[in-house]
């Protein structure tokens, strides 16, 4: 873990959400990415989950990474250095109404029915799976950020 990050573990979109209005409030940032810019790429990873199927099956590539999604899940953390999908990435200057739409995407997320679109990395999850998967993500670029306020 890079030095100036926050050891994050979310058990809950609750806590997602609680973490993200803390920093609403103020931050000091270890990272590339502004608030904002971590909401947009949050946002729309978790949109993409909700995406409908109906879903193609794992690719073979996908199913080779079983391994590296058992590290991560018993770890809870993402490995640094992992490149977002040209689509997911922020747009440069994102406003605070970006933070509000992530928000409004995982509220919804928390009650989503499934099925949940497969992961583009390591293909078809179990729904539990996909959604600590998830909050492990979230987890990970919100570490970057430090509340500046209580």
């Amino acid at each position: 873990m890079s030095e100036g990050r926050r050891r994050l573990n979310f058990n809950s979109e609750d806590d997602v959400i609680a973490d993200v209005q803390r920093l609403r409030r103020g931050y000091a940032r270890s990272g590339a990415w502004s608030l904002p810019q971590m909401c947009a790429h949050l946002e729309a990873a978790t949109r993409y989950r909700m995406q409908p199927g109906p879903f193609p099956p794992n690719t073979p590539e996908q199913n080779t990474r079983r391994a590296m999604f058992a590290q991560i899940m018993a770890s809870g953390q993402l490995p640094d250095g992992s490149v977002a999908a040209p689509t997911m990435m922020p747009p440069e200057d994102g406003g605070y109404e970006k933070i509000d739409a992530f928000i409004a995407a995982i509220t919804e997320f928390k009650s989503f029915p499934g099925p949940i679109a497969p992961h583009r990395i390591f293909g078809h999850l179990s729904d539990s799976d996909a959604r600590r998967l998830n909050l492990i993500h979230c987890a990970h670029h919100l570490s970057y950020l430090t509340p500046t306020t209580s």
